[in-house]
């Protein structure tokens, strides 16, 4: 009788053991809360150099860094920072910058009935806010000016999110950004609209 009853308590612990260890059901993302890192792969990347001048010139979305947090099993506010135009440069003693950050407030929902399985899950997402024109100039002679202006836009998304482990979660994202108009306009500003695409990570937290 006692070996017979130990298989069958070996048989009704390792299941057990084994749903403890396995990650979450992700098809409820409640509470949930995630750093999330990017990078844009679209747009144009140039860089110079010669013996009196070097200059940069990104147009589309650079990087962002962003906050969300589950407040529905489907949907998520969030805040992300980014940079989406710069153009710098460095000739005779001056150094030039210009870019354009927005600071944008959001919303993520990512559907059920659309769920892959419980670790991927497509999702649109929607964010407004300033997106921030910042020109800088300094001379070397200590002559230095910093203007600021900033133009209301929003960023429209859609994707999808890979939870690769319980605290890991992979993104990839296409977006485009409807960006207004600034009172002084140059060439980095005329451009500020468009669409692209990008790669992410994120650090997950909390939840079920």
């Amino acid at each position: 009788m006692r070996r017979a009853a130990i298989p069958l308590l070996v048989s009704l612990l390792v299941p057990a053991l084994a749903f403890g260890q396995r990650s979450d059901d992700t098809l409820s993302l409640a509470g949930r809360n995630i750093i999330s890192l990017g990078v844009g792969l679209t747009g144009a990347r140039d860089v110079s150099a010669t013996a009196t001048q070097s200059s940069t010139h990104t147009t589309g979305e650079l990087g962002y860094i962003g906050y969300g947090h589950y407040v529905h099993p489907q949907a998520a506010v969030e805040i992300t920072f980014g940079v989406l135009n710069t153009d710098t440069f460095e000739q005779f003693g001056h150094s030039h910058a210009n870019t354009i950050a927005p600071v944008l407030f959001g919303v993520r929902y990512s559907p059920e009935p659309l769920s892959l399985s419980r670790s991927f899950r497509p999702f649109v997402s929607a964010a407004a806010g300033p997106y921030v024109h910042s020109v800088a100039d300094a001379s070397d002679f200590g002559a230095a000016s910093t203007t600021t202006e900033t133009a209301a836009g929003a960023r429209f998304g859609a994707g999808a999110d890979w939870y690769v482990a319980r605290h890991f979660m992979l993104r990839v994202e296409g977006d485009y950004h409807a960006v207004g108009s600034f009172s002084h306009p140059d060439a980095l500003t005329e451009n500020a609209s468009g669409f692209g695409f990008g790669v992410g990570m994120g650090f997950v937290w909390g939840g079920r």
